[in-house]
């Protein structure tokens, strides 16, 4: 408080010391400090169309002691708690602490008191300042804070005046998810299926949007009132949280799709993918319910995969990959959301997946091998601090050391250091080789209850060799078999020969991670993919 005073006393003292040509009063101005009207008895000043505030008052306002020394002609400014400022009128040079500082206006005298230039005064003070056109009000207060979600919004100021405490909309708006737009003096929020049109506030009213420096504000209790969130101050009121954070806490098969549970209704937007066929939600305000995990599967549904897909805003992606094409219906109600499959689309005939040629004999069998990552990039970080690009790499050695065993095998590793090559490169590697088979090594992170191994294909010519690699490695790790399944990871969607792509475990479950930690499993493990690789090719020879 007191470090605020003697600021707020500085501005107000500097700013008037050299009487400018252009000096008019602004016509009743307010001033608002604190939340409190302050009534100095010379008004601020509009000079040379910048905003001057009177600083004398702070000191009463602020408890700074201000000292005017007319032989010197200097102000001197005591904030009571180690920092002195001194100032002379027309010169821009003051000294804090003995320090000198340049000011951005030199302190001007106006009916022998001082001012400085509101901005300047916020600046120094380390205080929040703003102006309210529609009620002629300038706002000085202490700095307050704002959360949203739990993410405290560092460079959003909050404004108080006597009836709320405003925050400008965009700040609060977007790490919320809403793209804000104005029409016809409106002010819209919109994310996905939601719409939320905010008007102006009355005079002295903090229902609607105020213009605050020339930018659209609210309170955090008004906006929560309208977008369906919660807002809580702190007991000294300086702190707020805004949140409107809503969590997944577990998804179902149901006899028609499969059901999504959660903690109050969701608002989501939804799209569709083809090749495969996939149903992509994206859940609004959500994050996954620690401990959440789930393994849906159906006669209609491959997979389901789940992630937060970002924390700010916070949003939660499910895609459900079907089969085959459904039409389908989304029903969200509190504390669910259904997805209701419907009849199936038609479809054309598949187009039969290209059968691997029949190689050479004389020709050796190239096998190039991925460990993921690497270099600057560690890949997700293990529960004992570990990253993810020295498991990979170990593993990967270890099916290297196997398969050049075999006389007719010619390995590459895309790389055997700990270096990063691109995906672009890891792709042009493989198919400048002309490579028989790609594998590429990864190790999973979700929440600390995920668990398992899965393997990942992307081309019809991939299955084959993708299920047999699944198949040995489901066997090595001994843990839970979260299946086979595909996706568009860049590797294996742009390689041209039979790819599968490897998530041996979670590194983020303390047991699984504690178990491939140890020497013995990552040496069983590359040598089951070793033998997987051997197994494909015998079929094939």
């Amino acid at each position: 408080m007191r470090k605020i005073r003697w600021l707020l006393w500085i501005f107000l003292l500097l700013a008037g010391w050299v009487v400018p040509a252009a000096v008019q009063a602004a016509s009743a101005m307010t001033l608002v400090v604190n939340g409190k009207e302050v009534k100095p008895d010379v008004p601020p000043q509009i000079i040379n169309k910048r905003t001057m505030v009177p600083i004398y008052f702070a000191g009463e306002a602020y408890g700074a002691k201000v000292e005017w020394d007319r032989q010197t002609g200097t102000v001197t400014i005591d904030n009571r708690a180690g920092k002195v400022i001194r100032m002379q009128p027309g010169k821009k040079t003051a000294y804090v602490n003995g320090k000198a500082m340049t000011l951005e206006v030199a302190p001007m005298i106006v009916k022998d008191r001082a001012f400085l230039p509101l901005r300047q005064i916020g600046e120094w003070l380390g205080a929040t300042v703003g102006w309210d056109a529609a009620s002629n009000t300038v706002i000085i207060n202490n700095k307050k804070t704002i959360a949203v979600n739990g993410n405290p919004l560092t460079q959003a100021p909050v404004y108080q005046l006597p009836y709320g405490h405003f925050v400008k909309v965009n700040d609060v708006a977007k790490p919320l998810g809403y793209e804000v737009k104005t029409e016809a003096k409106k002010v819209i929020l919109e994310q996905g299926a939601e719409k939320y049109t905010i008007g102006q506030a009355s005079a002295a009213q903090s229902n609607g949007y105020r213009l605050i420096d020339g930018t659209f504000a609210v309170t955090p209790e008004f906006l929560s009132q309208v977008i369906g969130a919660k807002a809580d101050w702190n007991e000294e009121k300086t702190a707020c949280t805004l949140d409107k954070l809503q969590y997944i806490t577990g998804i179902s098969r149901t006899d028609d799709g499969i059901s999504i549970e959660s903690e109050g209704k969701m608002t989501y937007s939804h799209f569709t993918l083809s090749n495969p066929y996939r149903i992509v939600i994206d859940f609004n305000h959500a994050r996954l319910k620690e401990g959440f995990d789930a393994f849906v599967t159906s006669a209609k549904v491959e997979s389901v995969r789940y992630s937060q897909y970002s924390l700010s805003p916070d949003r939660v992606r499910v895609v459900v990959q079907l089969f085959e094409p459904h039409n389908y219906e989304i029903i969200a109600s509190e504390g669910v959301t259904k997805v209701v499959l419907k009849e199936a689309k038609p479809t054309p005939p598949p187009t039969p997946a290209p059968q691997p040629d029949k190689p050479d004999a004389a020709k050796p069998f190239v096998i190039v091998l991925d460990p993921g990552h690497g270099g600057k990039d560690s890949g997700a970080i293990g529960t004992a601090g570990n990253p993810e690009k020295s498991l990979v790499l170990s593993i990967a050695k270890a099916t290297e050391a196997s398969l050049k065993q075999h006389k007719n095998f010619k390995v590459v590793m895309t790389r055997s250091g700990d270096t990063y090559p691109t995906l672009q490169e890891r792709v042009q590697l493989a198919n400048n080789l002309k490579a028989d088979v790609f594998l590429s090594f990864h190790a999973n992170s979700a929440t600390s209850s995920a668990n398992g191994t899965e393997t990942y294909y992307r081309t019809p010519q991939s299955k084959e060799f993708a299920s047999i690699v699944h198949k040995h490695l489901i066997e090595a790790t001994e843990f839970y078999n979260r299946g086979l399944r595909t996706a568009n990871f860049y590797v294996i969607k742009n390689t041209n020969m039979p790819s599968a792509l490897v998530e041996v475990g979670f590194l983020t479950n303390a047991a699984e991670n504690k178990k491939m930690l140890e020497p013995e499993f990552q040496k069983r493990v590359g040598e089951a993919l070793a033998a997987a690789i051997i197994e494909y090719y015998n079929k094939h020879h």
